[in-house]
């Protein structure tokens, strides 16, 4: 299959022509320059079908080979927490935020399987191969939604596609505590229709999960946000991804709810404010002895 998936990869980059379907997707050449890699596809504007299906004639083969490269992994260990999803994921751990990742995510045992690119459909192909088999997690963060958006998908059809990912989660792992993680804010300008369709995504997503006891649902899309609704770009270097201080920001945000699961019986911690930006500095060594 790799081999197969090789060849289509091949073949698709030498066919592949830039489409944009949606007036409001604007080439990353516009925003900054990058070399070719497999995030470009991030913001092109692809055709969709369902988001609850995961069909492989139509996830790009970029997308699936990373998918398919990330599930069978040939050791997994035991990882105390699972970070799935896209690009926002992906570039925490291999991205800006590695740094950040390192310090404070890497010693709690968390692990991240995130695919530049990935669509709630993607995510359940890479859920389908066994990426969280055999594993036991106390914790999945799931970061997945905005790629839909960007495409074309509607709020209603992108939230949909979100709820399948989490029940595919919990038929691998029923003992974990999910953690949903809200569209981010994309785009400099908060007029931008992107801004109002993430927000109605996940006001969605919020009340379909609300009865869920073993879901976590976290708006934390503020913080990257200024005074005025614009998006700087020392939080989010192409006001889609966030830089190494938004990883940061992101990580204090988040740190307290993934340490009530992984540390139920230890006060809640969370990085000081005079936090270096990377360091020895780690959730685990504020514990106490």
């Amino acid at each position: 299959m790799i081999a197969t998936l090789l060849a289509s990869l091949t073949e698709w980059f030498r066919s592949r022509r830039p489409v944009f379907c949606i007036p409001r997707c604007r080439r990353r050449s516009e925003r900054y320059a990058s070399p070719l890699s497999v995030e470009v596809l991030e913001t092109r504007c692809l055709p969709s079908s369902t988001t609850t299906v995961p069909p492989l004639a139509e996830i790009p083969p970029a997308i699936a080979l990373m998918d398919i490269l990330f599930a069978a992994q040939p050791n997994k260990g035991d990882p105390t927490g699972v970070f799935v999803g896209d690009s926002i994921s992906y570039y925490f751990a291999y991205g800006p935020g590695a740094p950040v990742w390192a310090a404070y995510m890497a010693p709690l045992g968390m692990v991240d399987y995130g695919v530049g690119g990935q669509t709630t459909q993607s995510l359940l192909f890479q859920l389908s191969l066994g990426q969280l088999a055999g594993i036991h997690p106390a914790v999945v963060v799931l970061d997945i939604g905005g790629n839909n958006l960007l495409q074309g998908d509607t709020p209603q059809a992108t939230a949909a596609g979100v709820l399948a990912d989490v029940a595919m989660i919990h038929q691998y792992q029923p003992q974990a505590q999910v953690v949903v993680l809200g569209i981010l804010p994309g785009e400099q300008s908060p007029s931008n229709p992107y801004r109002a369709e993430g927000a109605q995504t996940n006001q969605l997503v919020s009340q379909m999960l609300a009865s869920d006891p073993h879901v976590t649902y976290l708006d934390l899309g503020s913080i990257f946000l200024q005074p005025d609704g614009t998006i700087s770009s020392s939080m989010m270097f192409d006001y889609i991804h966030p830089t190494e201080q938004g990883y940061l920001d992101l990580t204090n945000a988040l740190l307290p709810t993934l340490e009530s699961f992984l540390f139920p019986n230890v006060p809640a911690l969370a990085l000081p404010n005079n936090a270096p930006m990377y360091g020895p500095l780690s959730p685990l060594a504020l514990l106490p002895s």
